[in-house]
């Protein structure tokens, strides 16, 4: 008795395919979530929180009044430097995602100084978001899932 197996080849493609497909709905997911904090975080800056008024200077010369965010709260804008720094950076390979600023305040500002208490912007974002994470990613698994049952 012999017995002859067909589409071996076939199937082995089909299970890579569908493996890179799983990474990428990881990946995906990441970056969702990735985006969601940074959008979250913004949130944060731009509402306002009633704090204490302290003076800035104006590069140029000159000073303005601010109001700066109560200690624990999210710093307000003031510029809008802070807000339109804030970006999400991606390692695909990895599924990896990144977000902050490159300005040295906004480190300050979230962590605090020995002269400010912290005005957390990035980190409650991040706690808040946390749990879309599986959420995210298993919506992309679930997509993949779908769409090759139509195959």
């Amino acid at each position: 008795m012999k017995i002859k197996m067909e589409g071996e080849e076939q199937l082995k493609r089909n299970l890579l395919s569908l493996g890179r497909d799983m990474d990428k709905a990881l990946a995906n997911g990441v970056f969702i979530t990735a985006n969601q904090i940074r959008t979250e975080a913004i949130k944060s800056i731009q509402t306002h929180s009633f704090g204490t008024y302290v003076k800035r200077s104006r590069q140029g010369g000159g000073t303005y009044d601010h109001v700066a965010a109560a200690a624990g709260s999210a710093p307000n804008t003031d510029t809008g430097k802070l807000v339109a720094s804030i970006a999400v950076e991606m390692d695909w390979k990895k599924r990896e995602a990144f977000v902050g600023t490159n300005l040295d305040y906004g480190a300050w500002l979230e962590e605090g100084t020995k002269k400010m208490d912290a005005r957390p912007w990035l980190e409650p974002a991040a706690r808040n978001n946390n749990k879309n994470l599986n959420e995210n990613i298993n919506k992309g698994i679930m997509a993949v899932i779908k769409q090759r049952s139509k195959k």
